[in-house]
């Protein structure tokens, strides 16, 4: 349970700094972006470092939140605390989004996207040829 914590303030809090570091603003061109990088490459570097922490970390709680829910549904049984701080990723990508909407929705793609590809449903006895 604390681990699931620790994952999630993790993702918060490198999702908030992702979005400080991170410098766009908008509308932007792509030579403006380009320009910005390549004046101001520590933000750049930090924001993409952070980011890459924030969308595993954000990965990690929605792939807990899949499987705890099929488990749930599955088997009527399953950790409720740990249930509940995996779906609370939901209200961190609220938080985020209240800050910058455009980083927010870049962060919740890619960690959606990793989440589900990074599930085993093996694990969860979904597939028909598991044994």
């Amino acid at each position: 349970m604390y681990y699931h914590l620790l994952k999630l303030l993790t993702g918060l809090i490198s999702g908030f700094l992702f979005i400080k570091f991170f410098p766009v603003s908008i509308p932007m061109s792509i030579s403006d972006m380009i320009v910005i990088f390549v004046l101001e490459p520590g933000g750049f570097f930090l924001g993409m470092i952070f980011f890459i922490i924030a969308f595993i970390a954000n990965a990690e709680m929605i792939r807990s939140a899949i499987e705890l829910t099929a488990l749930l549904v599955k088997y009527k049984k399953t950790h409720f605390f740990e249930l509940m701080l995996s779906l609370l990723i939901i209200g961190s990508f609220f938080i985020l989004s209240a800050i910058s909407l455009w980083e927010t929705i870049a962060l919740f793609c890619f960690s959606l996207i990793y989440g589900i590809i990074s599930l085993d449903f093996k694990k969860l006895k979904f597939a028909e040829d598991y044994e």
